[in-house]
């Protein structure tokens, strides 16, 4: 999964990416890939149980790239390919750098309006090829389709609003697919804010961007941190983080809020794989079948797929293994359809 962590620049998008990954950027205008473990206690619990040769989180990428404002044209060529392979773009908002609520709130719009201005040029570029290529196809019926979906779309963007509240049937979204419209990419929203800024600024301030959200039908979810504290505590020991997260009143540190909201967003879920060689959590979106969650550990498993047995984590943690589990009738037999639930501990039965 790759997330790309973006904003204006000055906006503090780079040093959200060091507080994610723990990397120091010295270039912020190039882009930087950093791979995160993603932490889960019950791996760690269920580790203590098997006591395998490893432990194995789940991943994610997290990309920084040039301001998306820049006007390096070879920049902007850079990072507008980086954003529309990305699976989520975190967007940052430099909330620390205003004193005003409107001005964040406007550079907030601003930001938006970029993805917005990419999406629709590639629309009216678009559109102007296809109506040339209609005319002298022979597959124009293929043609017109792209070309009512392109002019359905523009409008839409031309209002100032995301994708997000506009409904496409199958052969719309099979079309849209090729697009790849970042106005569509699922969004998290940073407000970047600094030590200064008051309770009641923070919630007057999430208040009035989440409106602006819901006017569009935007279920984005908003974040505040400091993202410049944030990237220090990410370099920290365990114990000095913890002493220092308790000085502040931290409960959770911004990676993990950025995680979070990351997997709340993409409609993500953990399904585990235990034994004594190795424990290890997969990520997988909801929903999803058995044999799905097969595919995400090797295509072998799903080609070849029986069925699976499955555990809820809380019901293996209360009887300690697999084989008191089996003995209490608690490890069930799944074929291909079964829905995979969050915290489910898979095992897959194969022959190929």
């Amino acid at each position: 999964m790759k997330i790309t962590i973006t904003g204006l620049s000055s906006s503090g998008k780079s040093s959200l990416f060091s507080a994610c990954t723990g990397m120091e950027l010295k270039d912020s205008s190039k882009s930087v890939q950093g791979i995160v473990s993603v932490p889960d206690e019950r791996l760690n619990k269920l580790s203590a149980i098997f006591n395998p040769k490893k432990t194995v989180f789940a991943a994610i990428d997290f990309i920084d790239t040039a301001a998306i404002n820049t006007q390096v044209k070879q920049d902007r060529i850079s990072l507008f390919d980086t954003l529309r392979v990305s699976d989520a773009l975190v967007c940052v908002i430099g909330a620390y750098r205003h004193t005003d609520i409107k001005s964040i709130v406007d550079e907030f719009e601003k930001l938006r309006l970029e993805i917005i201005i990419n999406d629709l040029d590639m629309a009216v570029k678009r559109s102007e090829r296809l109506e040339k290529d209609i005319k002298i196809s022979k597959n124009k019926s293929e043609k017109q389709k792209e070309l009512d979906l392109v002019q359905k779309i523009q409008p839409i963007l031309e209002a100032g609003k995301f994708l997000y509240g506009t409904d496409f049937d199958k052969d719309e979204l099979v079309i849209m697919n090729n697009f790849a419209l970042l106005s569509r990419k699922p969004c998290i929203y940073v407000l970047n804010i600094n030590d200064s800024a008051s309770l009641d600024f923070i919630s007057e301030l999430e208040t009035q961007i989440k409106e602006k959200l819901n006017l569009n039908s935007d279920p984005s979810p908003v974040i505040v941190l400091n993202a410049s504290l944030e990237a220090e505590i990410a370099v920290m020991g365990t114990e000095e983080k913890a002493i220092f997260l308790s000085e502040y009143g931290i409960d959770i540190c911004g990676r993990d809020k950025v995680i979070k909201a990351s997997y709340d967003r993409l409609n993500l879920v953990t399904f585990f794989t235990v034994g004594e060689d190795e424990c290890r959590s997969w990520k997988i979106s909801s929903p999803a079948a058995a044999v799905d969650a097969a595919g995400v550990i090797h295509s072998d498993l799903a080609r070849g797929f029986i069925r699976a047995e499955v555990v809820e984590y809380d019901v293996l943690l209360a009887l300690g293994s697999m084989q008191e589990a089996k003995k209490a009738g608690k490890l069930r037999l799944e074929g291909k359809t079964y829905m995979v639930k969050d915290g489910d501990i898979v095992h897959i039965m194969f022959n190929i």
